[in-house]
């Protein structure tokens, strides 16, 4: 009983302090480190075949110039991706640009791998385009986390 008053002091400031360190975490970072941060998510689940996650981060209005909605460059990533054993994407960004809830992510892709299939294509496809990489990106809520990939662009993919 003698224990409670001086037991809950300490865990009364331990909670505090983790209240503030994980507000200081989410709403402490600028949407540019905001939308790197969904970025390298990106990259992960693909590197993963973290195809729930994929699908977290591609927007329900996705469209692309190759003619892919949502379903479609969802559909085009697990067939390109799904037969890899192993899969790192090393992405170098050029240039990040946020605005007000949109973002853009321009970068250089290169990817290593083995898996079945046409995996090795796919990486030496991928590595001989020298086109930057420009994902777009829109917060589609408050969260810091609610950034979704509304088009993917690379002039050097026919």
């Amino acid at each position: 009983m003698n224990c409670m008053p001086r037991c809950f002091k300490p865990a009364a400031a331990l909670l505090i302090a983790l209240i503030a360190w994980w507000s200081w975490a989410t709403f402490g970072t600028s949407e540019h480190e905001q939308v790197l941060a969904m970025q390298q998510k990106f990259h992960t689940a693909l590197e993963e075949r973290d195809w729930g996650t994929v699908h977290g981060i591609v927007c329900a209005d996705y469209n692309d110039e190759w003619g892919h909605d949502k379903a479609g460059v969802e559909a085009q990533i697990k067939e390109l991706l799904g037969t890899f054993f192993f899969l790192s994407i090393t992405a170098k960004h050029e240039r990040v640009q946020v605005v007000k809830g949109l973002g853009m992510v321009v970068t250089q892709l290169r990817m290593e791998g083995t898996g079945a299939g046409f995996s090795g294509q796919v990486v030496a496809q991928v590595n001989s385009i020298d086109e930057p990489w420009y994902f777009h990106w829109h917060k589609r809520g408050r969260w810091p986390w609610s950034w979704e990939l509304v088009q993917v662009h690379n002039d050097g993919v026919r």
